[in-house]
């Protein structure tokens, strides 16, 4: 008899790209095995050539492999409908029917934040996203994102440098880790988080692989933070996910005439996001309470209140003549990002204003 794990394995394989038809199933008859004892049953003709191909014996011998593999590998592999399936996922419209788990956090956290944005990330992004995760870091959130290049690493790095744990959803197999430039934060996060895929081993990175990828993020998570998005890309789509989920939105304000935050300022002007100006604004939104002993240890902050190289900048400026970000960091001694973050602060404060995509002068 063939052992229930490696028929749901064999079957999760058959239904990767249909999983709504194997929930229903499973839903429908309560567990993998009483799929294929009533498979005669006129409900599932139609199913027939599909629930054929699953037992076949090359399938089979498939699953009985992949299953061995994930328990040298120490990978879990979790079922819809199992004690450890994540919750919120199972409540979306196509969760997915088997998932890929290596890891140590718990998937059905009581306080998770997915955070998205461009593989392109300016500084602003990067200082962006770190700021989103210190602001909660009270909280012990679980931070969840895709291991891509630009935000969403920075979001990793971000949350193990604040001691949270954080999850990476791969659009591929376990047997790789894509992008391999991220293997050594992707090794730091098993004993810190995890990293989870829909995806059996020697599935590539494919770009299918990539939406399926993102309605896991926009579900797994109790809100969604869109920190730096050009208008179109993964993180508008991640976006329309949550959207349709009916997730809490949230996504940093950038400046109108930077590309890479025509995006979120998009979701913010139709009011798809909530603007992300305060400290306050994800936990008061999702009800948190904060973690006392975090709370000792540490203090957010929405602003810098660098008062002395706010006024270094300000004595820089004109009224009538713009400046340049560079000619800026070389009269002020500021480096690239501390200027950029201190400019944007200043310009929200009404203090200045932007003549071009890094020239700046006094506002009357």
């Amino acid at each position: 008899m063939v052992e229930e794990i490696v028929l749901g394995c064999a079957m999760g394989r058959e239904f990767l790209y249909r999983p709504d038809v194997a929930v229903q199933l499973l839903e429908r008859y309560g567990s993998v095995e009483n799929i294929f004892v009533c498979r005669g049953e006129e409900e599932l003709r139609s199913m027939e050539e599909s629930l054929g191909r699953v037992i076949s014996p090359d399938s089979l011998r498939w699953a009985e492999e992949e299953v061995g593999w994930c328990a040298k590998k120490g990978i879990k592999l979790i079922f819809y409908g199992e004690k450890g399936y994540p919750e919120s996922l199972a409540e979306s419209p196509c969760p997915p029917f088997m998932l890929y788990y290596k890891g140590c956090a718990d998937l059905n956290h009581p306080r998770s934040i997915s955070i998205v944005g461009t593989r392109l990330a300016s500084e602003y992004g990067r200082e962006g996203c770190n700021m989103v995760v210190e602001h909660i870091r009270n909280y012990s959130p679980l931070i969840v994102s895709g291991l891509a290049y630009g935000i969403d690493i920075a979001s990793h790095k971000a949350a193990l440098e604040n001691g949270l744990q954080t999850v990476a959803v791969l659009p591929n197999g376990l047997d790789m880790i894509y992008p391999a430039r991220h293997r050594d934060v992707a090794v730091q996060m098993i004993s810190q988080g995890g990293i989870l895929t829909e995806f059996p081993r020697g599935a590539a990175p494919q770009k299918p692989n990539f939406v399926k990828r993102n309605r896991i993020i926009a579900a797994i998570s109790q809100a969604l933070v869109v920190v730096e998005s050009r208008i179109k890309g993964g993180s508008m789509i991640t976006a329309e996910f949550a959207c349709s989920y009916n997730k809490d939105i949230f996504a940093l304000p950038g400046r109108i005439t930077d590309s890479n935050s025509f995006g979120c300022n998009y979701l913010i002007a139709k009011n798809v996001a909530a603007i992300y100006n305060s400290p306050a604004v994800i936990p008061s939104a999702l009800g948190w309470e904060r973690d006392i002993v975090q709370d000792m240890a540490y203090q957010p902050k929405l602003f810098s209140y660098d008062v002395e190289n706010k006024e270094k900048i300000l004595l820089t400026l004109k009224f009538d003549k713009a400046t340049g970000i560079d000619e800026i960091c070389a009269v002020t001694g500021l480096d690239w990002g501390t200027a950029s973050t201190l400019l944007l602060e200043l310009e929200l404060e009404g203090k200045i204003k932007v003549t071009g995509n890094t020239d700046y002068c006094l506002k009357r």
